[in-house]
């Protein structure tokens, strides 16, 4: 045999061989990628169902702070009718009771201040 031949022979060899390792090494990479695959399509039909109940508990929580927003508002309004009414309470009852006060505080000075000048003139 000429040593081209055997060259030619050697590399027949050793493409034989590599597709064996290729084939035995592919077989379960293939098996893994079915795996893979399987898992994934699994995955995706227990998915959408989680994603749509998942969708419709925003939606419903989009509603409730909603509603939370208008009751805050109405709150807000409330609270401040109650200032404004609370305001009117004290210049309708504060102003008029001051002016009592000072009045009778004067009154009664001016009484005492009569009776003084009372018991001066007496003497």
């Amino acid at each position: 045999m000429t040593s081209i031949e055997i060259v030619g022979l050697v590399a027949i060899i050793l493409i034989s061989c590599f597709s064996i390792v290729g084939i035995v090494v592919a077989i379960p990479l293939i098996r893994l990628i079915n795996r893979i695959r399987n898992m994934a399509d699994d995955l995706n039909e227990s998915m959408v169902p989680i994603v749509e109940k998942l969708d419709r508990t925003v939606d419903s929580l989009n509603t409730e702070i909603s509603s939370i927003s208008d009751l805050t508002q109405s709150v807000s309004s409330i609270v401040e009718q109650l200032e404004k009414l609370i305001r009117l309470a004290r210049m309708l009852i504060t102003n008029p009771i001051v002016k009592i006060i000072s009045t009778t505080a004067g009154i009664m000075s001016g009484l005492k201040n009569a009776s003084k000048d009372n018991e001066n003139k007496e003497v």
